[in-house]
């Protein structure tokens, strides 16, 4: 994924995204009132977002959690935060909002970023912070696209832990929705051959 500032001077309101947002091709992020424009991802980033589809869509029926990917708005802040994660678990059926004919959901329990080299440091930084002050959200997991590893942060009744999972043996466990993915699963078909 390819991110850069989008008019970095103007801080846009809520209801300004919204409404532009509505009327765009491709997705764009608000994060604390700055747009940022999101251009695409490589084949890496693209079989990692593949694979955690095809592991966690059978766990709207197993488990009652509704997997949602990157096309899927969220807003972490109704007056200055949407963004595009890489993909989502809800616990249920989440609702939908609309606003300016722009649809998000709020309230995820599980959020994960596949990290590239121009999303990092905003995914280790500042959404990072916005999205562990979420009083839904139970694990946020950073992915690697150089290597096998896996980045939790997990929240522990009011605290937050971190784990690190490295490596194709690894199993990334995950508290809520109760659940063990081996990361040769979420990284089948990767070529690190080219990282």
């Amino acid at each position: 994924m390819f991110v850069k500032p989008y008019s970095p001077d103007k801080l846009w309101s809520a209801q300004e995204y919204l409404a532009w947002e509505s009327a765009q091709e491709f997705k764009n992020e608000l994060i604390d009132k700055r747009v940022w424009l999101m251009l695409g991802a490589g084949l890496r980033h693209a079989s990692i977002s593949t694979n955690l589809i095809l592991i966690f869509h059978p766990f709207f029926e197993e488990r009652d959690f509704t997997p949602l990917g990157s096309r899927t708005c969220l807003q972490i802040d109704p007056e200055s935060t949407f963004v595009y994660p890489d993909f989502m678990l809800f616990a249920g059926t989440p609702q939908e909002h609309f606003r300016f004919n722009q649809c998000f959901f709020k309230d995820p329990t599980v959020v994960f970023e596949i990290l590239s080299p121009s999303t990092e440091d905003m995914d280790r930084g500042r959404k990072k912070e916005l999205y562990l002050q979420m009083e839904s959200l139970q694990s946020y997991l950073l992915i690697s696209q150089e290597e096998p590893l896996i980045e939790a942060y997990l929240r522990e009744d009011d605290a937050w832990g971190y784990a690190e999972y490295a490596g194709l043996d690894a199993t990334l466990v995950i508290p809520a929705p109760n659940c063990e993915i081996p990361l040769s699963e979420i990284y089948q078909r990767v070529n690190f051959a080219d990282a």
